[in-house]
């Protein structure tokens, strides 16, 4: 038992403290993200209301405190924010001496928590009605700027009339700002998408991630990516494929496999574009349409990597397997491809159009088909260096070398076979251009007059030899002549004829 559950027991059994603000405190709805949760009844209209209440200060050091508080109450500002059907209402938010608290729309129904299990699961027309709804809800919180970061089955609650409702924004944060990566490595581990448990900066496709989880689980009774340690977990979620989940259900309609997978893609570029698209492929699943076509064609992925340099010496397996464990993605110009600082184990071929790399807003270079970019930071595991973004509408393969060493260690060793030849024509390639630089300054260096060089040459020679030799070699510090060419120097020579050992 912590200290705060001491204290707000005292406020409820106190009848001399029977409030927290105005609200009169009537028992516990139990402990949320941000700390525990009452039931609440504010005299002022006589509405019940849930309060969810922090003590900010037996938890956190007095340096953090009001970083802590301002973000309790950025949380309410969020949240009041959002009007939506499918989004719980956010009545009031206040400070009560060390307390803070917000007062919000009181719930009455379960969380989804209830029926994620086998034998307590929903009617499959029922969960994807739900989550259609929470996709909608999704896409109106996005049009405002905020992604949610926590979807799970907790903060997916039951009205009394039965109609779901997102909660909890305690770890939201508006997309607009220098400050979006702020508690980036937030949320719950089960949800998470791969890009949040890199820490990676988020956008509103972390959210279909987490939902595409929640739909899985709700079908089959288990979640997609599981581990018996946390690290375990992590890796699934980052490099292990998703499972079908016509394996667990068979009764399930084809298609929405189709649609769980786009949602559980690695790729954020490559899930649904917003809630809106998320919750009409539902629909089409559901009803046996065919589904929107988002994906390259094997052949054509083929084709696109034989197109380019980088893959000329693979044989038709390794292409193969190229496209089985890489991601092709189209980007329109402006995309960002690669972000500067973030550190990733993934590396770049362009197959198609250009991309542009920016340092410091400044253009450092563009590059074109059959480039390559984001090896060094994907071998030394080192942040990245610059940004990379689409000049024109292009189509990039991406290969992560912890993929390929879980799956396919030759191919890992072919690929780093190829980029170090590729070095060695890029050294080879700079040492040809240096030397054709320099080729009219030696050219001019060869048309001086030879007696003059020929002075300088030997006056150079002669200190050189003297300098070396005297005071090093030379026990009677009287040092030694220099010899010309036809003239032996006291001394042996050695086999080795470029070396000359003083006597």
């Amino acid at each position: 038992m912590t200290e705060t559950d001491d204290t707000l027991r005292n406020i409820i059994q106190n009848p001399t403290m029977p409030n927290i603000g105005r609200y009169q405190i009537l028992g516990s709805l139990g402990r949320g993200n941000m700390g525990e949760v009452f039931r609440a009844r504010d005299p002022v209209i006589g509405r019940m209301v849930a309060l969810k209440t922090r003590r900010f200060d037996l938890v956190y050091e007095q340096k953090d405190l009001q970083f802590v508080i301002d973000k309790f109450f950025e949380e309410a500002r969020i949240a009041g924010n959002l009007v939506h059907p499918n989004i719980v209402t956010v009545y009031d938010v206040g400070q009560d001496g060390d307390y803070c608290f917000i007062a919000m729309e009181l719930l009455e129904g379960e969380n989804l928590t209830a029926f994620n299990k086998e034998g307590t699961l929903l009617p499959q027309e029922r969960v994807a009605d739900l989550v259609k709804r929470v996709c909608l809800a999704l896409d109106h919180a996005h049009s405002h700027g905020v992604i949610h970061r926590d979807i799970k089955p907790a903060n997916l609650m039951f009205t009394r009339d039965r109609r779901i409702k997102m909660t909890d924004f305690g770890i939201a944060m508006m997309t607009r700002g220098d400050n979006t990566n702020d508690f980036q490595v937030m949320g719950t581990p089960s949800y998470m998408s791969p890009e949040q448990t890199k820490g990676l900066k988020l956008t509103e496709r972390t959210d279909f991630f987490s939902l595409g989880v929640v739909f899985f689980e709700l079908l089959t009774g288990r979640r997609p990516f599981q581990g018996r340690t946390l690290y375990e977990l992590m890796d699934n979620i980052r490099y292990s494929p998703a499972p079908s989940v016509l394996g667990y259900n068979a009764k399930l309609p084809p298609a929405i496999d189709q649609v769980i997978q786009r949602a559980l893609d690695k790729e954020p570029e490559l899930r649904y574009r917003s809630g809106k698209q998320f919750a009409e492929e539902i629909d089409r699943a559901m009803k046996g349409h065919p589904l929107t076509v988002h994906d390259i064609k094997g052949a054509k992925k083929a084709a696109l990597l034989k197109s380019v340099e980088f893959f000329r010496s693979f044989d038709r397996r390794e292409i193969e397997e190229v496209t089985q464990y890489g991601t092709f993605i189209r980007y329109e110009p402006g995309q960002v491809i690669v972000r500067e600082g973030d550190v990733d184990t993934t590396f770049f071929v362009l197959l198609a159009g250009s991309v542009r790399v920016i340092k410091n807003k400044r253009k450092i270079t563009d590059l074109t088909k059959g480039a390559c970019f984001g090896e060094m930071g994907a071998f030394t595991k080192t942040a990245r260096t610059a940004h990379v973004i689409a000049r024109q509408p292009c189509v990039v393969l991406k290969l992560d070398l912890k993929v390929l060493e879980r799956h396919s260690p030759a191919l890992k060793l072919k690929i780093y076979q190829v980029f170090i030849e590729t070095l060695i024509q890029r050294l080879e390639h700079t040492t040809k251009r240096l030397s054709e630089q320099y080729a009219p300054i030696r050219q001019k260096a060869k048309q001086e007059p030879v007696q003059e060089q020929s002075t300088v040459v030997a006056t150079d020679a002669q200190d050189s030899e003297k300098e070396s030799l005297t005071g090093v070699n030379d026990p009677t510090g009287k040092g030694y002549r220099a010899a010309n060419d036809d003239e032996p120097v006291a001394g042996t020579i050695d086999e080795n004829p470029d070396v000359r050992t003083a006597k």
